[in-house]
């Protein structure tokens, strides 16, 4: 009897737990996995179209990050513009070739804190 008690009582406290957690709900534009990585480790191809690129060619990588989308890998990057306090945002595939995205800038995820 303690025993089913203690268990219908530690159900109670597990229960109202979770009534003071917070749903955030987030829009269809975030990736199913992000993993930020090292500019370096830049796929050749990427790396390449960057290097074929007169805007971006000369500019600094300041952040990169790898998603899955829609079953296809794409590497979000943020350069540094030449314009103090402006950044570069570009998306490219897998093969180095630059996806325009149709609602204008491309996001990069924010870090979770």
């Amino acid at each position: 009897m303690k025993k089913l008690i203690l268990s219908v009582a530690a159900m109670t406290v597990f229960a109202f737990a979770n009534a003071g957690t917070t749903e955030v709900f987030v829009s269809q534009e975030w990736y199913q996995e992000t993993t930020k990585i090292d500019p370096e480790s830049l796929p050749e191809k990427v790396k390449e179209a960057i290097q074929n690129d007169l805007q971006l060619k000369d500019l600094k990588i300041v952040e990169a990050h790898q998603v899955m989308e829609e079953a296809q890998v794409h590497y979000l990057l943020k350069f540094e513009s030449e314009t103090p306090g402006e950044e570069i945002k570009k998306k490219f595939d897998a093969m180095g070739k630059e996806v325009v995205e149709d609602k204008g800038s491309v996001e990069l995820p924010e870090p979770v804190k």
